[in-house]
């Protein structure tokens, strides 16, 4: 677009390419490559790191449409830093912030709307499998509060039936059953040495105890059984204990 902010924008890039600058300078492309810009020598110039940024800020204000929305990334991109990068850190407005920062999330949602993910149906190598592995390990334990914030935000939480039926149709014809040795062997080597979280073994012991009780075969009205002599109806342990030929009432 012809404006006030395409004449400033031509007028920092011209200069920069008539000067010779000394220090810390960083490669722009006057038009970008996202717009049809080459690399040829024309079409590149040597900015300060503010030069830079304030570039990248005049080419949203310059362009529309599909080009515009280019520039947003690029701008955004702008706060990546690196060891061979020396970014301007501009007092820009907490105004000016806002607006371009909703614009850009916006921009982004409204473009990747249905698109599959990059590395959708793409297996990990070996390789990366084993850098992922060594960064988990090198994290922080999670704190306790964490883990209660966690868990409160959980608490009570159910799986809508659209989600459980996309992991019913996801499971489907996976094989299952009990792990093979190989696969126990793997766990048991991994584990070795390992301390159990704090209080693993109370928890255990409760699910067991419940288990148990609720699982009583005395308690069970399907395995209950009446002695012939004393009339009683009493669970199977009990019956064979005190009852039948040990039932007191036998003649």
């Amino acid at each position: 677009i012809e404006n006030k902010y395409t004449k400033l924008y031509y007028k920092i890039t011209s200069n920069a390419k008539q000067r010779t600058t000394e220090g810390y300078t960083e490669l722009h492309h006057i038009i970008p490559q996202s717009m049809g810009g080459s690399n040829d020598k024309e079409n590149l110039v040597e900015l300060t790191a503010r030069e830079h940024f304030i570039c990248h800020w005049l080419l949203i204000k310059m362009t529309e449409g599909e080009d515009r929305s280019k520039m947003l990334y690029a701008l955004n991109g702008m706060k990546a830093e690196n060891k061979y990068q020396q970014r301007y850190h501009t007092k820009i407005t907490a105004r000016v912030y806002e607006k371009y920062r909703i614009e850009h999330a916006e921009n982004h949602s409204k473009r990747m709307k249905g698109r599959p993910a990059w590395n959708k149906g793409i297996p990990q190598t070996e390789e990366h499998k084993e850098k992922n592995r060594q960064a988990a390990l090198q994290r922080a334990p999670k704190s306790e509060e964490t883990i209660t914030k966690w868990k409160e935000s959980r608490a009570g939480y159910t799986h809508s039936e659209e989600t459980r039926q996309k992991q019913s149709l996801a499971s489907k014809g996976k094989p299952k059953g009990p792990m093979s040795e190989e696969q126990k062997q793997i766990r048991s080597v991994k584990q070795k040495g390992v301390a159990k979280p704090k209080g693993f073994g109370d928890k255990v012991a409760e699910r067991m105890k419940k288990s148990f009780s609720e699982n009583n075969p005395n308690r069970r009205p399907d395995l209950q059984k009446i002695c012939e002599y004393c009339d009683k109806t009493v669970g199977p342990s009990n019956y064979t204990r005190w009852h039948g030929d040990n039932c007191k009432k036998k003649a």
